[in-house]
């Protein structure tokens, strides 16, 4: 009997041993079920293991590095959100190092400077054709050295602005330089809410829906410069004002542009704004105007004044074989339109008339001083309206 109790002592006493070394195998460590993915800060917790998430970037040299996954195929607009909102809480830039970023929706830069390795380097791929813009707000936000694709469109349609390749709204002192757009839905870069104080410079927009560039709803001081716009679904740059924005959109200058190839609209227009240079640009093969400066009935738009269009080369363009638009047309089908002023222009093969000036609205002031045209199609000018003031022209 004593020999029967010893023996289930030891059975009982094994089993408790066994099951204490158990619990303790199976224990989870400290920092087992912590990761530093996006919206982590590295080295917020504490004893990571190696099969934590790695972190969302790094700080170095005064700039974030976000460390999203290129080129794994996956969404990465989580992680480019949290990089996002970790530099500007750092107050400094954010850099993307080479590969290919995928964003499903809108990613909203707010304030920062973003910056990849170049257009050959970094790419971001939007995969919704119906959101997918990249939209710039706030203070000082920048896009730069990078390439953004969409990776398949829709119709314009709806002309909505969330399938633009990029979007600025209500910001001040914002940058956009040395970009590739390549495709969009809509517009390739469109600038609205009042935005002020804008570079768009160095860039390369092909293929969007709608515009390549366009400055709308009351925005000032922007300057376009030296950018490559091509087969654009409308024009390739355009500064526009509608009465209803209730203010007019100003203080523009549109410098060093080649534009056109192919284009579906006008090269360079102004429909409703005040103060716009237009100089040094090569405008050709646009399917309307390649430059239009108008007041526009049709849209509701504001009144076009002090407008000077400078230095430019405007070659080939109204290719649209059911309309007359001949190589510049000015245009007022209501409001006003007055002090617009073209000098030293190269104006050559128009497709129809060189130049055009009618309308039913009110053509005030338009004067033509030294510009060169020659081998229009048509007639070299067509003035139906508008008090016309002519020095030094060839070829009229």
């Amino acid at each position: 009997m004593e020999r029967t109790r010893k023996k289930r002592y030891a059975l009982w006493t094994g089993v408790a041993l066994l099951a204490v070394l158990a619990v303790v195998l199976l224990w989870p460590r400290d920092g087992d079920d912590k990761s530093a993915g996006p919206g982590s800060e590295p080295g917020a917790s504490s004893g990571q293991s190696s099969s934590a998430e790695p972190p969302a970037w790094k700080i170095e040299d005064g700039a974030l590095t976000c460390l999203a996954a290129a080129d794994d195929r996956e969404d990465d607009l989580k992680t480019l959100e949290a990089c996002t909102h970790q530099a500007k809480s750092e107050g400094i830039p954010l850099r993307l190092s080479e590969g290919e970023y995928r964003i499903g929706d809108i990613w909203v830069i707010n304030g920062v400077e973003v910056r990849g390795a170049g257009t050959d380097k970094t790419v971001i791929v939007s995969t919704d054709p119906e959101r997918g813009s990249i939209d710039l707000e706030g203070s000082g936000p920048s896009l730069s050295d990078l390439t953004h694709v969409y990776e398949k469109t829709v119709e314009r349609g709806n002309g909505a602005n969330v399938k633009n390749s990029v979007t600025v709204r209500a910001a001040n002192g914002f940058r956009i330089e040395n970009m590739r757009i390549d495709k969009s839905s809509t517009a390739g870069i469109l600038v609205e809410e009042a935005s002020d104080d804008g570079v768009i410079a160095g860039n390369t927009i092909e293929n969007t829906g709608a515009d390549g560039i366009h400055i709308t709803d009351g925005s000032t001081r922007i300057r376009i410069e030296n950018n490559k716009v091509s087969g654009t679904g409308d024009d390739a740059i355009a500064v526009v004002s509608y009465l209803k924005d209730g203010a007019v959109t100003r203080d523009v200058t549109i410098s060093g542009n080649d534009v056109g190839y192919d284009s579906k609209a006008r090269g360079i227009s102004v429909v409703g704004g005040e103060d716009v240079t237009i100089e040094n640009n090569r405008i050709q093969r646009t399917e309307m105007a390649g430059i239009y400066i108008s007041v526009e009935k049709e849209w509701e738009t504001a009144d076009t004044k002090n407008i000077e269009v400078v230095k430019n080369t405007i070659e080939h363009t109204g290719m649209r074989k059911s309309g007359d638009h001949p190589n510049i047309l000015v245009y007022a089908s209501h409001g006003k339109l007055d002090d617009i002023t073209f000098d030293a222009n190269t104006i050559k093969n128009a497709v129809n008339d060189g130049i055009g000036v009618w309308g039913d609205g009110d053509l005030g002031n338009i004067y033509f001083s030294n510009n060169v045209l020659s081998d229009s199609s048509k007639s070299p000018t067509n003035f139906k309206g508008g008090n016309i003031h002519l020095d030094g022209n060839t070829g009229f």
